[in-house]
């Protein structure tokens, strides 16, 4: 992807915030003006047993729950305008993917579905998935759920987790073994109240979790098929 066309999340700063907004115009999604990535942590604070935020913040958060009533979350997945609410993402990476398929990208959903994903050194994407769109992905389950509203509104709960984990990795350098994308998933998760390591979550994601399309998972899993084969027949030929 062009680095230009990547929106890159270095918290705070205002001009990605702006450009943020920009882009949901351009792609007609509906402005969320307070995202994980945009909270202000510094106005926010512990309320009771749950998470509060000061002035209006409170409201635009709700607005992060679209067409839901009660305080049930929605978790309803929009695949066209790759929303993935309350789910964790995976997406392969070339050439890489093509001889390990258990090796991919994963990023995580807020409560509104914009992916967040760490993406480089002191680089969280938001709504710009690094490889560019989702091919499996795991929503949270009934019981996960149930612990997010043991800590107060599910969306504010899983929201300041997963805007927890955007500013602790936007100040880290990247690490393709020890430190990235995994890591970064599982902090958010973790941020929540939810048990879900590195390792976990790409067992969830890849064994437990759905396919997008089988379009799209032919293009993720098709060249390692193919290079397979020809090994093999290669093999029998010689």
């Amino acid at each position: 992807a062009d680095p230009e066309e990547v929106l890159t999340i270095l918290l705070p700063p205002s001009e990605v915030i702006m450009e943020s907004r920009a882009m949901e115009e351009e792609h007609d999604i509906e402005p969320l003006h307070f995202c994980a990535a945009d909270v202000n942590l510094n106005e926010a604070e512990e309320g009771g047993e749950g998470l509060s935020l000061h002035g209006g913040l409170d409201g635009e958060l709700k607005q992060m729950v679209d067409d839901c009533n009660g305080e049930e979350p929605c978790l309803k997945i929009d695949t066209e305008r790759e929303l993935y609410p309350y789910a964790i993402v995976w997406g392969p990476l070339p050439c890489i993917t093509w001889c390990l398929p258990c090796v991919g990208h994963m990023g995580i959903g807020d409560s509104a579905g914009r992916v967040h994903d760490f993406a480089g050194p002191y680089c969280v994407n938001t709504n710009r998935f690094m490889t560019g769109r989702v091919v499996r992905y795991w929503q949270l389950e009934k019981h996960h759920i149930k612990v997010l509203s043991e800590r107060g509104d599910p969306a504010k709960v899983w929201d300041r987790a997963v805007a927890e984990g955007d500013r602790k990795y936007a100040g880290l350098m990247h690490n393709i073994c020890c430190q990235n994308c995994h890591h970064h998933t599982s902090q958010c998760a973790r941020n929540a109240g939810l048990r879900i390591g590195w390792f976990q979550a790409a067992v969830l994601v890849l064994l437990k979790g759905n396919s997008v399309s089988w379009y799209r998972t032919v293009f993720a899993f098709g060249p390692f098929i193919l290079l397979i084969t020809f090994i093999l027949l290669m093999s029998f030929l010689t």
